[in-house]
């Protein structure tokens, strides 16, 4: 059986239901990972990818500390990150097609899903008495490395990460 999961997760906005909509959606969302680091995703916005020499519609997604601004796309198979700005570093692009998180259609429970360089198990899906979603949990592989463990709530997007490696 596989299950749809809707790209509203990732950004903590509601979803309506619908899984036939672009996954590009509004987001203005704030959520505290561990409990304790402010991020927030906002978006869309159009930008152009010195990776492929196209312009896209992304989230940027900020740590309120000023610490990282990370841009995200999404694809028929997920949410992925295709600009990494950290304080200290240079930035870092990928072209659309890698995964930072599992979303539309086609995902199964405990099977690894590849995307471009990265992959995704979903490992663990909470419902409620009456079956709604209450959580998602997933790894999250870079080439064949265990990178990050993810927790992810519905109406609040990431609850925890977990380093692996």
């Amino acid at each position: 059986m596989t299950i749809y999961v809707p790209y509203h997760l990732w950004t903590g906005m509601p979803w309506d239901g619908s899984k036939d909509d672009s996954c590009v959606h509004d987001a203005d969302a704030e959520f505290r990972v561990h409990g304790t680091s402010l991020t927030r995703i906002k978006g869309p916005v159009e930008w152009h990818n010195p990776v492929s020499d196209t312009t896209e519609a992304v989230w940027v997604r900020t740590k309120a500390d000023g610490s990282k601004t990370q841009y995200f796309t999404c694809h028929d198979i997920g949410v992925g990150r295709v600009l990494d700005q950290r304080v200290g570093r240079h930035p870092r692009h990928w072209a659309t097609g890698r995964c930072k998180f599992p979303a539309g259609r086609g995902w199964k429970f405990g099977e690894r899903r590849d995307c471009e360089r990265t992959s995704i198990e979903i490992t663990e899906i909470g419902t409620d008495d009456s079956g709604y979603l209450t959580h998602l949990t997933f790894k999250w592989w870079t080439g064949d490395t265990l990178d990050h463990i993810y927790r992810y709530e519905p109406e609040y997007g990431m609850t925890h990460a977990w380093p692996q490696s």
